[in-house]
């Protein structure tokens, strides 16, 4: 194998690279248990061939390599990096990538990477968590940068972005066609689909949570109603698709479980009027949460005075 590999080496220079570049590979994977030699000239010679492929063949290689149980952790970040229409079999099948390079990938890339991570079977709560906070860390950057205060990503202010982009929707949209418009973005949609599918409650739980501005307590409440029908209303008036509403209330809601007439229950919600109901649930949670505070504690003379 060592001779091997050194041909290979001894080929860079020739005009038929991809066919170098799936030797290479091909050779590499029909290791059962490749050494700490091996690992470390593989990591070597496969990305220079890789960069003067063409994009066909790239796409053969790392289809190859999705399968290989062992990959060194650099060509793992490596390809893990790359256009999502060749990272995308490596990232969601590979299983030789461990936890911390999927965090790294997942903080460092967009969020077609992300939503290839999210297609994996064997999803750690580390890697979970990450897939999570993503978005949420990239709204508060953007209202920082926005607002410039400190105090940018607090609750209150997400809350009330969220009301006001639901206000402009509902101007825009009519009650059969809401223009594309949606406050969802494909990453908390593929999320929320998958934890409905793997029946994950509390990460799902999570994520609809932040999906309404971090709003826990009207989360909570919509997730209770054991019709679905809130959790419906919520789904269609943040911009989610019918097919995938119907998907999350079947797999989440025990009394749907085995409803046929689910997809014609969600096809009779009109867009902006679930817009508009949100909005209510919103204002009537925010109402709620000032109460506490709007409540001064009295003193012993307000309390004598009282009295």
């Amino acid at each position: 194998m060592v001779d091997r590999y050194r041909e290979l080496e001894g080929l860079k220079s020739s005009r038929n690279l991809d066919l170098v570049l799936m030797a290479t590979v091909s050779s590499f994977a029909s290791l059962r248990n490749p050494g700490t030699g091996e690992l470390r000239r593989f990591a070597e010679l496969l990305p220079p061939v890789y960069e003067a492929s063409s994009p066909e063949a790239r796409r053969q290689a790392v289809a190859a390599l999705a399968a290989c149980p062992a990959v060194p952790r650099s060509i793992c970040r490596f390809l893990g990096r790359q256009d999502i229409a060749i990272a995308a079999p490596f990232l969601a099948l590979s299983p030789a990538i461990d936890e911390e390079t999927l965090i790294e990938i997942i903080e460092q890339s967009g969020e077609a990477h992300k939503r290839a991570i999210i297609n994996r079977a064997d999803l750690t709560q580390k890697v979970i968590a990450a897939l999570i906070a993503t978005h949420a860390d990239s709204a508060e950057t953007r209202d920082e940068d926005s607002s410039g205060s400190a105090d940018a990503g607090t609750m209150e202010d997400k809350s009330e972005a969220l009301r006001r982009t639901l206000k402009a929707m509902v101007e825009k949209s009519g009650d059969s066609d809401r223009l594309g418009l949606s406050t969802l973005t494909a990453l908390q949609t593929s999320l929320l689909v998958r934890f409905a599918r793997r029946r994950e409650a509390g990460f799902f739980a999570e994520t609809f949570s932040r999906a309404l501005g971090g709003d826990q307590d009207l989360a909570k409440l919509i997730l209770a109603d054991t019709t679905g029908e809130r959790l419906a209303i919520a789904l269609v008036g943040l911009g989610m698709a019918n097919d995938d509403v119907s998907f999350i209330l079947q797999r989440s809601v025990p009394a749907l479980a085995t409803d046929h007439d689910v997809d014609a229950m969600v096809a009779t919600l009109s867009p902006s009027r679930s817009i508009e109901q949100l909005l209510t649930w919103q204002a009537e949670s925010a109402e709620r949460n000032a109460r506490p505070a709007a409540k001064q504690p009295q003193t012993g003379d307000s309390k004598r005075r009282s009295a």
